[in-house]
């Protein structure tokens, strides 16, 4: 597997450089022994790497890249000490740009019952779109459980999924896929325990800037040791209950039906919608 590495680079005039490479030593080798005359670096050296993150797809890479060359010195400067708190405040709380009609870019949530294709859908939107996407925490995390999950579980990977996405929301640029999204974890705490929680709740009452794209169950059931409700009745159920779910707190949501392709054909088409 091919790796690419987005990084920024502290000159010797205390200036910042944010770029991309496939090769991280060879590329800071590059900048460090002055290879291009013509570069931002080549009269601020020496320089040294601060920060940098790897990705395994050059479009996400490329995506963060342009996001951190239009930060500001302070933002720059929270995300090379890890400051996430300060990196929200400076981005301007998310929430609060999309209040105003401000949002950069159109956020969508890849939701419904297990077994409907959502996690292949959303990887695939966001290829087609080479944008920002948030992957299923829960499937990484009980992957890696060697017990019984129990509604402790649940909560972390509920906590989790959220600051997943609002960390997405600081370098999306047009859209962000979400695959899966506190709906999930609302139906999955009622199913398995009964219960509500508060600030679940008032998350997801608070999502109108989401457009919620519901996957359908009429796509075969594939066996999975992490999947729970194989039984057609079920899953006809589960369904309903996001539905009920996303009308309750008049969320926009569309219903994607059929196959693969006619789901990736359906999607792109709202997208289209939104930009006649």
């Amino acid at each position: 597997m091919k790796y690419y590495y987005v990084y920024i680079l502290k000159c010797a005039d205390n200036s910042y450089y944010t770029g991309v490479t496939n090769n991280l030593e060879k590329r800071f080798n590059e900048h460090q022994s002055g290879d291009d005359p013509k570069s931002y670096v080549f009269n601020r050296r020496p320089v040294k790497i601060v920060w940098n993150e790897c990705y395994n797809d050059i479009n996400q890479a490329i995506i963060k890249e342009k996001q951190i060359k239009g930060w500001s010195r302070k933002k720059k400067e929270a995300l090379i000490n890890d400051d996430y708190n300060l990196l929200v405040k400076l981005s301007q709380n998310a929430t609060l740009r999309q209040a105003q009609g401000d949002t950069p870019y159109t956020k969508f949530v890849i939701t419904g019952p297990e077994a409907t294709g959502k996690s292949t859908l959303t990887k695939l939107l966001a290829e087609k779109y080479h944008s920002t996407w948030v992957k299923e925490y829960a499937r990484e995390y009980l992957e890696k459980l060697n017990r019984p999950y129990q509604l402790e579980d649940v909560l972390l990977m509920a906590k989790e999924q959220l600051k997943q996405e609002q960390k997405a929301e600081l370098i999306a640029l047009k859209y962000l896929f979400l695959d899966t999204d506190l709906t999930v974890f609302k139906v999955w705490l009622n199913e398995k325990y009964s219960q509500e929680v508060d600030w679940i709740e008032e998350e997801i009452k608070n999502s109108k800037n989401k457009i919620f794209l519901l996957c359908d169950i009429d796509i075969p059931w594939q066996p999975d040791p992490l999947r729970e409700h194989p039984n057609l009745s079920d899953r006809i159920r589960l369904f309903n209950e996001y539905k009920k779910l996303l009308e309750k707190y008049q969320l926009t949501y569309h219903i994607i039906s059929g196959d693969i392709a006619s789901r990736l054909k359906k999607c792109q088409e709202i997208i289209s919608s939104l930009l006649a």
